[in-house]
């Protein structure tokens, strides 16, 4: 799974639970696709400058 394709998953989850603290977007998204990333490597993810296209929510 690329960079960009993860950032798109992780921001709609992020989208689903507004709010949500980034260790439990990570679980969230762990338990979703078996794929495993900190916390902190969530909140890198969705910091990022992305390719936003005004998709709709």
């Amino acid at each position: 799974m690329n960079r960009p394709e993860l950032r798109r998953q992780l921001q709609a989850l992020a989208r689903r639970y507004p709010g949500i603290h980034p260790y439990t977007l990570s679980l969230r998204f762990q338990a979703q696709t078996g794929r495993v990333l900190s916390g902190q490597q969530v909140k890198q993810l969705l910091a990022e400058p992305g390719n936003d296209r005004g998709q709709p929510a």
